[in-house]
Order: C-alpha cells, then structure tokens, then sequence
C-alpha cells in the first residue's frame, strides 16, 4: 500500500506536465498565428526620393515611391502630386514589382516611378504623397530639389527678337512658344524614341511668314523622319492652366547608335508675330503690330544604355518588337533550277539599318547574296515596316537536299531580353543530275559552258584572215564619232530650246500645251492681280502633278510623299528643286503679299520651265501601264 501511495504521485506529476507543456505549445501557437497575421501592417514601409536632388534646368528628375513588406495585388496605385517649378512628363507611373527572400523570409513589394523637368532655376519642391495599402493610408514626407541653370542650348522655350526690333508688350513666352517631347529620356543602344516638336500659341495671336531657322541635328542618333501634315488643323489644349491653339512642327524617330548621354538640339523658327493689348485695365483689346521673333524649344537629353550581355550568336544589333516569317519558293526543283528562300522581318524598328542575316550554304547547294526590299511607314506616331530578304538557292546535285536553317535574333526592350526566331525550311527534293561544264572560263570569269555551247564541226564558218584590221580604217573611227556629234548636237538644240530669250514663236507641242495649262495664270498677271496670279501658278503645279501620279486630286501632298512620287519616276534633283522652289514662291506670296523675292514674270518663266521637263518625266493617264 505505502508502495503503491509513493508510486502514483511521480506518474500524476509527470501526466501534469505534459498537460502543460501541451496548453503552452496552444497558447504560443495562437500568439504566433496572431502576431503573423497583423506582421504586415506592421511592417510596411512607403519611402519617396528624387534623383538627383541637384538637377539643371531641362534634365530629368526621377521621383520614386517605394512600398516594402506588401505585394502588389493590396496597394494601390497612387496619384502624383502636386508640385513646385517641376514639370511631369507623365501622369501614370512606371510600375515595378520586387520580390526578394531574406533570412528565409519572403519579402514582397513594388515601386512607383515618374519623370519631372525643373523648369526654372532655384528651389523646387514635391508635395507629400499618400499610398493606401489594406486600405491604411502611409504618408511619404516632402521633398526638395535644387536647380540651378546650364548653360548651352536652351533648357526652356525662348521668345527673342532681332537686334533692333522694337518689343512690343503684347507678346512674351508664355503667349508663344515649342514645346519638346520624348517618349522616353532612358532607352537602350538602337531603341526607338520618338521626339516630338509642337507650337503652343494663345488664340489671340496671328502669325505669319514662319519658317524653320538654321539647322536641327542629333549627334550620335540614326535619325528617320515621320510624315507630319504640310497644312495642320490646329488643336485646342490646355496647359499650365491656359488655353493654346497647338499644332506639330516635326516628329522624328531617333536611334542612339552609341551609349551614353546624348544631347538632341533644340528646334528654332523664325516668324512674324500679332498680339493684343489693353491700353487700360477694363478697357477693349487692341491688336499691335506684326513683328519678327525667334521661337527655340528647349534641349533635350536622352541616356542610351548598353545592351545587355549574353546575346545570342545570331543577334546583329536588332532592337524592338518583330514577327519574321520564312517562305520557301518550292520543296521541289531540278538540278540547276533556281530557288527562292524568302526571310520577311516586320515590326518596329531601324529597319533602314537591319543586315541580311548569314545563311550556311549546305553541300551541294550554292547560296547567292539575297536580294533586299525595304518598306518603311512614316504615317503613324512610330517607324514600323517591313524588310525582306530572298535568297536565290541552286542546286548542284540530285537528291534530298535540306535547306538551311535562317536565324534572326533581337533585343526586345520592353522584355529586357534577347528574342530569337528560327525557321526550319522544307526539305528540298532534286531530280535530274548536273550535266557536264567546259572547264574554260570567259575574261570576266564565267564558264564558257554558260556562254556558248559545243559546236559541230559542220556548223563552221570559215573566213580568210588576211583582212585589213579594222583599226588600221578610217572608217571605223568615223562611225566611233558619228554617236557623239548626234549627241552634242541634240545638246545644243536642248539648250538653244531652254535659253531664257527663246521666242515665244520656236515653242514645241509640249510647250503649247504647258502655256495652255497656265493661261489662266496670264490673265491674272496682265490685270495685276498678284494674289490670284500666285494662287492660279500652285493650283495648276499641284493640279498636273494630281494627273500625273494618279493621285485623287490637286490637294497638297507632304514633301517626302511627293518625292517618293517624283524619285519613282528618276525625276533629277535639280528639277524637284525647281518644282519647290515655285511652289515655295507661290505659297510666300498668298500668304505674305508683298514680300516675294522674284517678280510674277520669273515665277511663270520659271513654272513654264517645269511643266515641259516634268511632262516627258513623268507617265500621262492614257499611257498604258509598263509591264513587269
């Protein structure tokens, strides 16, 4: 009994303990469940910064938000806030998840970004910014930026005024100005980016007479220019809290062919100028004078980046977003038959600069260097098109032959990485065998089998060998020169036909036909009507050009398209440049009576001019179309 009584108190204590233990385990399992769940909440963590805090005026400002200890799925995306001398070049930000295991631990986050350009020198300012996360507000603490000025190009839109112009106080920046924009300032090696110039001017103003001043250029950037309309609707918008009447002047695609940082130069014109004043502070506006002014956008600079490494051995410097397809012509041919392996590349890009990827030539197949077709579209708000690449395969044997694999590798920036396609062309079935060759080959390296073949002995002609060479002839350099005194003579008649003092009596049918075109023109000019005579010469420039290139009507063309037209139809150069010329002239004068630089009688001389070279240039309606 007293064994029993001692024995049972040790198993009742160690039964107690284990209950313990078993409760305590519960209790610090509830605890840790609890402290896991409210862990996030206390643990996020929203910082903002800008970079750099020290910025020249017309540079970027990166301002960027980040949210550490939340998963993206649970923030919400915040607004940009207001801010002080700083200008943003977006409204949405840049979004980037992060995801990072530390000590075991997921972490989880995402970063907001945006771009601002200071606008004038000093002290700017961002206001503080509000990210909800599970629906609790975190608060970001403001932030300064210095700005101090550079010098060089201009950072801001300038109005300026020729040395001794009057200034007229109707007029300042803010009522006239470009304003310069960039799809992107950070962009890879040979990436897009397009920059984008427009006119921003109050509804107030008249302008007239305008005209780019000096030159553009884009040190260390391919450069392709995008079709802009040559007479723009303007556009109402608003900006900086005013409204502006806004039109584009020019839109370019560049390319950075080289890392770094790159400048791109303001654009600048020359214009004439009319605003409104009030003499008093209730009182009617009146308008002011025209005057002269040079308008510049601001300088722009773009960083390019290197591409990154480990690029494919196929990769030859493609940068964008492309679809290639592969044809082959036929899988089956004769020994000796050509075959066509075609590679189109399609997509947005520098197609202009995009070489034919390397082909392997397979035993007994010869390879000939492809032919390249390049259609670019400079209508839209990107450069897009297509480049094709046709190889000429021909087989040297009988058999089953398989054609060689095309690669063509790209860098996509928006992926952040390379991008490879390859195309298994069909197996190519050859019949027949190769039939024998002369060994013998021509003076410019052809086999003479190409040239000629074997002739018969019975197929001779025999000829006596003691003739007089045809060197020792005078005949023979007579009819050497009879070629050249044809030409020299037509020479002569051309330019006798073309001199400025010809008579109206020695004109040819063409040149009937041209004064026809510009009669109505000639009776604007004998009554004096200088307006109507000017308006009469382009309507019937643009009119024949309608009729020529089979265009819907006279209505004006840009100038690229039209030189794609006239380049078609081998129009020279100096004759386009003669076409612009009086449709310049012609233009200056509607639109600014009195300033025109050349009298009405040179601009119907000159007009007369083009029609009768352009007429032989270009095809009538009623000729048939060329075969091809």
């Amino acid at each position: 009994m007293v064994f029993f009584t001692s024995g049972a108190r040790p198993m009742w204590t160690a039964q107690s303990m284990l209950v313990r233990i078993a409760m305590s385990a519960v209790v610090m399992g509830a605890v840790c469940v609890e402290g896991g769940q409210a862990q996030p909440n206390r643990t996020v963590r929203v910082t903002a910064e800008a970079d750099p805090t020290d910025a020249a005026v017309g540079e970027t400002v990166h301002l960027t938000v980040r949210v550490d200890g939340a998963p993206a799925t649970v923030v919400q995306t915040p607004e940009l806030p207001s801010t002080t001398h700083l200008e943003p070049q977006q409204r949405t930000p840049q979004t980037r998840q992060i995801r990072a295991s530390r000590g075991g631990r997921l972490r989880q986050g995402v970063v907001f970004s945006w771009r601002l350009r200071p606008r004038q020198q000093g002290a700017a300012r961002i206001q503080p910014l509000t990210v909800v996360v599970r629906g609790k507000q975190y608060t970001t603490a403001p932030l300064r930026v210095r700005v101090s000025a550079r010098t060089g190009a201009p950072d801001a839109p300038t109005l300026t005024r020729p040395d001794g112009a009057s200034s007229d106080p109707s007029l300042d920046v803010r009522d006239l100005f470009i304003r310069a924009r960039a799809t992107d300032d950070r962009v890879y090696q040979n990436e897009q980016v397009i920059v984008e110039y427009s006119l921003f001017y109050r509804p107030r103003i008249r302008l007239r007479r305008s005209r780019v001043a000096g030159s553009w250029d884009a040190p260390g950037f391919w450069r392709e220019e995008l079709d802009v309309a040559a007479r723009p609707t303007p556009q109402r918008r608003r900006t900086d809290g005013q409204t502006y009447e806004t039109v584009v002047l020019k839109r370019v695609a560049l390319f950075p062919t080289r890392p770094g940082t790159l400048r791109v130069d303001p654009l600048r014109i020359e214009t004439e100028a009319q605003g409104r004043m009030r003499m008093q502070e209730d009182g009617p506006s009146l308008r002011g004078r025209f005057e002269p002014v040079q308008i510049a956008s601001e300088g722009l600079s773009l960083t390019a980046r290197s591409l990154p490494e480990g690029a494919p051995p196929a990769f030859d410097g493609a940068v964008g977003q492309f679809v290639v397809r592969t044809t082959a012509e036929a899988d089956s041919a004769s020994v000796g038959e050509a075959v066509t392996l075609t590679m189109q590349v399609e997509g947005t890009g520098n197609l202009a600069t995009l070489p034919p990827p390397s082909v392997e030539s397979p035993p007994d197949v010869e390879v000939y260097e492809p032919t390249v077709e390049t259609d670019i579209e400079r209508d839209g708000s990107r450069i897009r098109g297509t480049k094709t690449f046709a190889y000429t395969l021909v087989p040297r044997s009988g058999g089953r032959h398989d054609l060689p694999t095309l690669a063509f590798s790209y860098f996509d920036p928006d992926a952040k990485r390379y991008k490879t396609h390859r195309a298994e062309p069909p197996t190519l079935y050859v019949s027949g065998q190769e039939g024998p060759r002369a060994v013998g080959r021509t003076s410019d390296g052809l086999p003479v089998g190409d040239v000629a073949d074997a002739r018969e002995a019975s197929e001779a002609q025999w000829v006596r060998t003691d003739r007089r060479p045809l060197y020792r002839s005078a005949w023979t350099y007579l009819a050497l020169l009879v070629p050249a005194l044809i030409v020299g003579a037509g020479v002569a008649y051309r330019r006798w036909r073309d001199r400025p003092g010809s008579s109206p009596d020695e004109t040819t049918p063409a040149l009937d036909e041209d004064r026809d075109r510009l009669q109505e023109a000639c009776r604007h000019l004998r009554r004096g009507a200088d307006a109507s005579f000017y308006d009469a010469v382009g309507r019937t420039l643009r009119a024949f050009l309608a009729e020529r290139l089979g265009r819907a009507g006279p209505n004006d063309v840009p100038r690229t398209v039209l030189d794609r037209h006239l380049l078609r139809h081998d129009v020279p150069a100096d004759l386009r440049n003669a076409l612009y010329d009086v449709l310049d002239r012609c233009d200056e004068a509607r639109y600014a009576p009195g300033s025109a630089s050349v009298s009405p009688e040179d601009v119907l001389a000159n007009a007369h001019a083009v029609l009768r070279r352009l007429g032989p240039q270009l095809p009538r309606p009623d000729d048939p179309a060329p075969r091809s």
